[in-house]
Protein backbone atom coordinates (compact mmCIF):
# COMPACT_ATOMS: atom_id res chain seq x y z
CA UNK A 1 0.00 0.00 0.00
CA UNK A 2 1.34 3.45 -0.90
CA UNK A 3 0.88 6.89 0.58
CA UNK A 4 -1.20 9.46 -1.27
CA UNK A 5 1.63 12.01 -1.33
CA UNK A 6 5.25 12.24 -2.43
CA UNK A 7 8.38 12.95 -0.41
CA UNK A 8 11.26 15.22 -1.40
CA UNK A 9 14.60 15.31 0.41
CA UNK A 10 17.56 17.66 0.01
CA UNK A 11 20.76 17.32 2.00
CA UNK A 12 23.11 20.28 2.56
CA UNK A 13 26.02 21.17 4.79
CA UNK A 14 25.12 23.78 7.39
CA UNK A 15 21.94 24.60 9.23
CA UNK A 16 21.85 28.21 8.02
CA UNK A 17 22.00 27.14 4.38
CA UNK A 18 19.29 24.55 5.06
CA UNK A 19 16.96 27.23 6.42
CA UNK A 20 17.52 29.49 3.40
CA UNK A 21 16.98 26.54 1.08
CA UNK A 22 13.77 25.49 2.89
CA UNK A 23 12.43 29.03 2.53
CA UNK A 24 12.89 28.83 -1.25
CA UNK A 25 11.44 25.31 -1.37
CA UNK A 26 8.25 26.35 0.40
CA UNK A 27 7.82 29.54 -1.66
CA UNK A 28 8.14 27.81 -5.04
CA UNK A 29 5.49 25.12 -4.64
CA UNK A 30 2.63 24.00 -2.43
CA UNK A 31 4.59 21.60 -0.20
CA UNK A 32 4.61 20.93 3.52
CA UNK A 33 7.77 20.90 5.58
CA UNK A 34 7.70 17.43 7.13
CA UNK A 35 11.04 16.81 8.84
CA UNK A 36 14.63 17.78 9.30
CA UNK A 37 17.46 15.51 10.26
CA UNK A 38 20.69 16.96 11.61
CA UNK A 39 23.89 14.97 11.76
CA UNK A 40 27.40 15.89 12.83
CA UNK A 41 26.21 18.68 15.11
CA UNK A 42 24.19 20.41 12.39
CA UNK A 43 26.96 20.32 9.81
CA UNK A 44 24.94 17.93 7.66
CA UNK A 45 21.20 18.69 7.39
CA UNK A 46 18.47 16.89 5.44
CA UNK A 47 15.22 18.73 4.75
CA UNK A 48 12.10 16.67 3.96
CA UNK A 49 8.97 18.06 2.30
CA UNK A 50 5.73 16.36 1.28
CA UNK A 51 3.00 17.14 -1.25
CA UNK A 52 1.83 16.27 -4.74
CA UNK A 53 4.53 14.83 -7.00
CA UNK A 54 4.83 17.83 -9.33
CA UNK A 55 4.97 20.27 -6.41
CA UNK A 56 7.59 18.18 -4.61
CA UNK A 57 9.74 17.96 -7.76
CA UNK A 58 9.55 21.74 -8.28
CA UNK A 59 10.36 22.32 -4.63
CA UNK A 60 13.35 19.98 -4.64
CA UNK A 61 14.65 21.56 -7.85
CA UNK A 62 14.45 25.01 -6.24
CA UNK A 63 16.15 23.71 -3.10
CA UNK A 64 18.98 22.12 -5.12
CA UNK A 65 19.48 25.33 -7.10
CA UNK A 66 19.69 27.43 -3.92
CA UNK A 67 22.01 24.94 -2.18
CA UNK A 68 24.33 24.88 -5.19
CA UNK A 69 24.43 28.69 -5.20
CA UNK A 70 25.39 28.59 -1.52
CA UNK A 71 27.98 25.87 -2.18
CA UNK A 72 26.49 23.46 0.34
CA UNK A 73 24.58 20.93 -1.82
CA UNK A 74 25.19 17.24 -0.98
CA UNK A 75 22.31 15.12 -2.33
CA UNK A 76 18.60 15.08 -3.21
CA UNK A 77 15.84 12.55 -3.88
CA UNK A 78 12.14 12.48 -4.69
CA UNK A 79 10.02 9.46 -3.77
CA UNK A 80 6.64 9.30 -5.51
CA UNK A 81 3.92 7.74 -3.35
CA UNK A 82 6.26 6.06 -0.83
CA UNK A 83 5.35 2.69 0.63
CA UNK A 84 3.69 2.93 4.04
CA UNK A 85 6.49 0.90 5.64
CA UNK A 86 8.98 3.76 5.29
CA UNK A 87 6.71 6.42 6.80
CA UNK A 88 7.54 5.54 10.43
CA UNK A 89 11.23 6.04 9.64
CA UNK A 90 10.49 9.69 8.84
CA UNK A 91 7.82 9.94 11.57
CA UNK A 92 5.18 10.57 8.93
CA UNK A 93 2.79 7.83 10.02
CA UNK A 94 -0.16 8.66 12.23
CA UNK A 95 1.12 6.42 15.03
CA UNK A 96 4.50 8.16 15.25
CA UNK A 97 5.71 9.05 18.70
CA UNK A 98 7.16 12.41 19.61
CA UNK A 99 10.98 12.40 20.02
CA UNK A 100 12.06 11.84 23.64
CA UNK A 101 14.37 14.82 23.89
CA UNK A 102 15.11 18.16 22.32
CA UNK A 103 18.39 16.78 21.01
CA UNK A 104 16.76 14.05 18.94
CA UNK A 105 18.28 13.91 15.48
CA UNK A 106 14.93 14.02 13.73
CA UNK A 107 12.28 16.63 14.38
CA UNK A 108 8.94 16.42 12.67
CA UNK A 109 6.48 19.26 12.47
CA UNK A 110 4.82 20.90 15.45
CA UNK A 111 4.99 19.05 18.75
CA UNK A 112 1.70 18.43 20.47
CA UNK A 113 1.45 19.99 23.90
CA UNK A 114 1.27 17.43 26.67
CA UNK A 115 -1.50 17.65 29.21
CA UNK A 116 -0.27 18.86 32.57
CA UNK A 117 -1.50 17.36 35.81
CA UNK A 118 -4.02 19.59 37.55
CA UNK A 119 -2.54 21.76 40.28
CA UNK A 120 -3.06 20.47 43.79
CA UNK A 121 -5.56 22.41 45.81
CA UNK A 122 -4.13 24.02 48.91
CA UNK A 123 -6.06 23.20 52.01
CA UNK A 124 -6.21 25.45 55.06
CA UNK A 125 -3.88 23.10 56.96
CA UNK A 126 -1.29 23.09 54.16
CA UNK A 127 -1.41 26.89 53.88
CA UNK A 128 -0.95 27.22 57.66
CA UNK A 129 2.09 24.89 57.56
CA UNK A 130 3.66 26.93 54.74
CA UNK A 131 3.15 30.24 56.55
CA UNK A 132 4.61 28.79 59.77
CA UNK A 133 7.65 27.51 57.85
CA UNK A 134 8.21 30.96 56.31
CA UNK A 135 8.02 32.63 59.74
CA UNK A 136 10.57 30.15 61.09
CA UNK A 137 12.95 30.89 58.19
CA UNK A 138 12.68 34.66 58.76
CA UNK A 139 13.75 34.41 62.43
Amino acid sequence: MSAEFSIGMVEVSGLGDAILMLDDMCKVADVTFAATERKLGGRLVTIVVTGELTAVKASVDAGVKRAQELGSYKASRVIARPHNEILPYLHLDKKAKKPNSETAATYVGPVKEEKKAPAKKTTATTAKRKSTAKKTENK
